[in-house]
């Protein structure tokens, strides 16, 4: 089976990425969702993970969004969204 069009550092195929979105340990899933919000194009995201998913982990999936630029702008969509997360923004920056 093909990788994920998305996982190109890595050799994901989409049978594997479901299993571990739906199996995987925490640190594993976390890993995971941080790697297809960083990686995947905004449309395609979707077809693996939800808003709610996305919020629900944020704790452990924002150390997996590279660049941190990108983390910030997840945090922003999240709060828009209506769900709380937390930023790792100094205080008195961040929105």
């Amino acid at each position: 089976m093909p990788r994920a069009p998305f996982a190109w550092s890595g050799d994901l195929t989409e049978e594997e990425i479901r299993r571990i979105l739906r199996e995987g340990d925490p640190e594993e899933r976390a890993r995971l969702i941080g790697r297809i919000v960083s990686e995947a194009p905004f449309e395609e995201i979707w077809r693996y993970v939800t808003p709610a998913e996305i919020a629900a982990n944020w704790p452990v999936v924002r150390r997996y969004i590279w660049p941190p630029d990108l983390r910030e702008i997840w945090e922003w969509g999240l709060r828009v969204w209506g769900y709380e997360v937390a930023s790792d923004a100094p205080s008195g920056e961040g929105a």
